[in-house]
């Protein structure tokens, strides 16, 4: 049962006409759409249907809303812990914040140069190409080690327009990254440093996916004087490109809940959808129960596996759900008292083989450097979770100043702000850049749109497809937006075509 402009019009938003005759004691009813998260995603869905003439209720579990975009004004300088930057591909976006008179300020934080630390040494970046622990072969030995994929994937991509990833011959590079670097002549250290990068096994990683990244990235620098770019990193390069919300990105996700009129509610797990013959009904882990013509599922895939689904999910888009891999990332932000890239006279920021992968030091659009952020992605945050690393740092929030160690390398003059150490099991997210994944078990075809369609390789590995990753990077702001209607039809998968 589709959810279209349509049927609401041609139902008169159905908000009259569901409403006596489905009252169910104790549930709230009437409603035309029931939205699961008050994300990004979540609350973009709930202004569109809004405008179109649906009743709507956004359920969040969380107490606060915005998902991944949390501004935490309680600390020095009210850091963004995620979507801090909006880049030119983000217009609707830019769109929302501008209808709703959110104020954008041009740029946005950039990080300072990098050096490294590899095996607990810390080595300035003018000493990389000639460091004994430089195990890089050949030309890999110029490049630093953050870059390395770039060195391979960005630099390498045949793209140049936005849609070259979706042509015919495209499908060559729908492979693993491991076995792209095999071909390319990767040095086994250049597959260790990217994996330490990426913070995931390469096998599970697609290339055609960076490569369509790349291209967009580099269309949206494409007018950018080519000077301005060198020796920048994605994240450097995003800044020049990019707006930031002024006061933080929690500004915008706030005016879209107030633009909402209190159809977001807080503190409201779902643990349940049923699909009847003529709604849905939606409970809650506080007891609540609301009933729905149709509810919408705008988490990512490891919160909606936890949520029970009747009738469940069947085939394809089941086994999508229920194994879509999901990269977390754990934040620890601390405060610079002194600059001590001055000190010692080695870039501030550092990539590390260690139990971070990066140390940013923040150079903020107006030029301020007090701020820096300890990164750990996907495996590494998962260790970093479930050890004891992150409590002792919450524990010394109210200690004296000890240096903070990287091994040997240590950061003095900083101050604690707090730590977003956020198990990817649990995964309340809002710490978190996600990185999306899918390799279907071997047979699988998904109904189209697909969400991954699988297409062998030359060694007989299997990725997602162009169709897959369009699906997924549409949807990559909350994971992937479900419509459930009631009788279940909305989620199950089609047969392919021919």
């Amino acid at each position: 049962m589709p959810l279209n402009r349509r049927r609401f019009l041609a139902g008169g938003a159905g908000t009259a006409a569901i409403g006596a005759s489905r009252r169910s004691l104790g549930a709230e009813c009437g409603y035309d759409v029931a939205i699961v998260g008050a994300g990004l995603a979540g609350l973009n869905g709930a202004m569109i249907l809004t405008e179109l003439g649906a009743r709507v209720i956004v359920l969040e579990a969380d107490r606060r809303t915005g998902g991944r975009c949390l501004t935490k004004d309680s600390w020095y300088l009210q850091p963004d812990l995620g979507g801090a930057q909006i880049g030119r591909s983000y217009a609707r976006v830019l769109d929302t914040a501008r209808r709703l008179n959110v104020e954008l300020g041009p740029g946005a934080h950039i990080n300072a140069p990098y050096s490294f630390v590899v095996n607990d040494t810390l080595i300035a970046a003018k000493d990389w190409a000639g460091s004994p622990l430089n195990r890089l072969v050949g030309p890999e030995r110029a490049i630093p080690p953050h870059a390395l994929g770039g060195f391979y994937v960005e630099g390498r991509t045949p793209f140049t327009t936005l849609d070259g990833w979706l042509q015919p011959e495209a499908v060559a590079y729908d492979i693993s990254l491991a076995v792209w670097l095999r071909r390319q002549g990767a040095s086994p250290e250049a597959h260790r440093i990217i994996r330490e990068s990426q913070g995931r096994p390469l096998e599970d990683l697609n290339v055609l996916r960076m490569m369509q990244e790349a291209t967009n990235a580099r269309v949206g620098v494409s007018k950018i004087d080519p000077k301005e770019l060198v020796g920048k990193d994605a994240y450097e390069r995003a800044g020049i490109t990019s707006q930031r919300v002024v006061g933080g990105t929690s500004r915008l996700t706030d005016a879209m809940v107030a633009s909402l009129n209190g159809r977001v509610r807080t503190g409201k797990r779902v643990m349940s959808i049923d699909l009847g013959q003529d709604r849905c009904e939606i409970r809650c882990a506080d007891g609540t129960r609301v009933h729905a013509r149709f509810a919408l599922a705008a988490v990512p895939f490891t919160v909606l596996r936890q949520i029970e689904i009747t009738p469940s999910l069947r085939g394809d888009q089941a086994d999508a759900v229920r194994r879509m891999p999901y990269g977390n990332q754990s934040q620890v932000w601390l405060r610079v008292r002194r600059p001590y890239w001055e000190m010692d006279g080695i870039e501030a920021s550092m990539w590390t083989d260690g139990a971070f992968n990066l140390i940013r030091q923040q150079v903020e659009s107006d030029g301020a450097r007090e701020l820096m952020s300890l990164l750990a992605f996907s495996d590494k945050s998962v260790r970093l979770d479930a050890g004891s690393r992150a409590r002792s740092l919450r524990d010394r929030r109210d200690r004296a100043d000890p240096p903070l160690h990287q091994g040997p390398v240590r950061i003095r003059r900083r101050a604690f702000l707090g730590a977003g150490a956020v198990p990817a099991r649990l995964q309340p997210p809002v710490r978190a850049r996600p990185r999306h994944g899918l390799l279907p078990r071997d047979g699988a075809a998904l109904s189209r749109p697909a969400l991954c369609r699988r297409a062998p390789a030359a060694d007989g590995s299997r990725h997602g497809s162009r169709d897959g990753i369009r699906r997924a990077r549409r949807a990559r702001a909350r994971g992937a937006a479900f419509g459930l209607s009631a009788g279940g039809a909305a989620l199950r998968p089609r047969e392919p075509a021919g």
